[in-house]
């Protein structure tokens, strides 16, 4: 009976854990249409923030070369 018992919770746990890991890599596969599209929006902002971030350290070194100089 407590065999019975172990195996039962086991069995949930790893059904449980296989769900979600199928739930990730199918949602990540076969996302709907709005899923996507925010995906895209976030790898762009991202994108566009990094390029501000190196515009800025350029700008930064060249102040701090002119300062320098002077």
């Amino acid at each position: 009976m407590n065999i019975d018992l172990l195996s039962f919770i086991f069995g949930m746990i790893l059904a449980i854990a296989g769900v979600i890991v199928f739930e990730t890599i199918w949602g990540k596969l076969f996302a709907n249409k709005q899923t996507r599209e925010l995906r895209k929006e976030v790898h762009r902002l991202r994108t566009a923030l990094r390029k501000k971030d190196e515009y800025v350290r350029k700008a930064l070194s060249k102040l701090q070369e002119e300062t320098n100089e002077e």
